[in-house]
């Protein structure tokens, strides 16, 4: 059955309007009568079951202590933070830890010279004595055997595949290859 367009809305009309009625008149309806309304009510006494003497005397007195939570003796810190499920290593005695030390520890290796900081960029051979051209960073540096370099370094001699110089805070020698001539 197909109920006409009109029809069905005023028949949704109508029972929207009875839904307004029904709430207003609940809403005049009181559930307590108005006398005992604006009294206060008392509480009810309810009967409490009596015990039994006997029992309450031979009860073992309740222990406090047990129930209180002991304070964490290692907290983990952060709760959030990222967990590793590796097993612990093994804890190793003080003894144990000395002897793997004092077997263990080579003797520190002696100081080096830092490497050479210079770029080779050629040389001049005039007669018995020669040139050399060196870059340090930003700064072209002409040199010749026995020269200083910044009170670091000192030019010793010129061969034909390599430059030698001494690094004067620990007079050690160093080469600087230059290339076959």
């Amino acid at each position: 059955m197909r109920i006409p367009p009109k029809l069905r809305i005023g028949l949704v009309i109508g029972a929207l309007a009875l839904t307004l009625v029904a709430v207003r008149w609940a809403d005049t309806l009181t559930d307590v009568p108005e006398a005992s309304a604006n009294g206060v009510a008392e509480p009810v006494k309810r009967a409490r079951p009596v015990a039994d003497n006997t029992t309450a005397q031979h009860a073992p007195a309740l222990d406090l202590k047990k129930l209180q939570r002991p304070p964490a003796l290692d907290p983990d810190g952060d709760p959030f933070g990222p967990r590793s499920f590796k097993p612990a290593p093994p804890k190793i005695t003080p003894q144990a830890a000395q002897a793997a030390l004092a077997v263990a520890a080579p003797p520190p290796p002696p100081p080096q010279a830092p490497p050479l900081p210079f770029v080779y960029m050629g040389r001049l051979s005039e007669d018995s004595s020669s040139t050399v051209f060196l870059t340090l960073g930003d700064r072209n540096l002409v040199v010749k055997p026995g020269d200083t370099i910044d009170n670091t370094y000192k030019l010793e001699e010129v061969g034909d595949s390599a430059i030698v110089l001494t690094y004067l805070p620990m007079n050690q020698r160093q080469t600087l290859p230059i290339g076959t001539p």
